[in-house]
């Protein structure tokens, strides 16, 4: 299964605010070698709300279990085709970006506006939601 994991599900996760199904979901997702692909995006906006020493150990995880995207990789296209369904540039990207890696999921804690739309081609779900999939 191919999914893309919000910088907010890392930051659950590795940071000192945890979220238990965050830390489930990223422990899951390790042992069943999923392929998570994310944006370079997502790791400056990581490491930009991670202690140094909290960011190495999200930087660990990185280099067991995922796959790392250049962020002009996208087409333009792509991210226009969000920009018209009314989502901000940001929320439009990840749509774009969950698209064009072909991901069947992607994993958020904020981004609920966007299972409002009705076309996507992937499903968006919690850390919590994602994990029972897994069970």
């Amino acid at each position: 299964m191919r999914l893309v994991l919000d910088t907010n599900v890392f930051i659950f996760a590795f940071g000192e605010a945890e979220n238990v199904s965050c830390v489930r979901l990223i422990e899951t997702l390790t042992v069943l070698k999923a392929s998570i692909h994310i944006p370079r995006t997502i790791i400056r906006e990581v490491q930009n709300s991670l202690r140094p020493i909290l960011f190495k150990e999200f930087i660990l995880f990185l280099n067991k279990a995922a796959h790392i995207e250049e962020d002009h990789v996208v087409s333009f296209e792509l991210g226009m085709k969000y920009e018209a369904m009314g989502l901000k540039p940001a929320d439009a990207f990840i749509g774009s970006f969950t698209e064009w890696v072909g991901a069947e999921i992607l994993v958020s804690e904020n981004r609920h506006f966007l299972s409002r739309q009705s076309n996507l081609p992937f499903k968006v779900l919690t850390a919590e939601k994602c994990l029972k999939f897994f069970k």
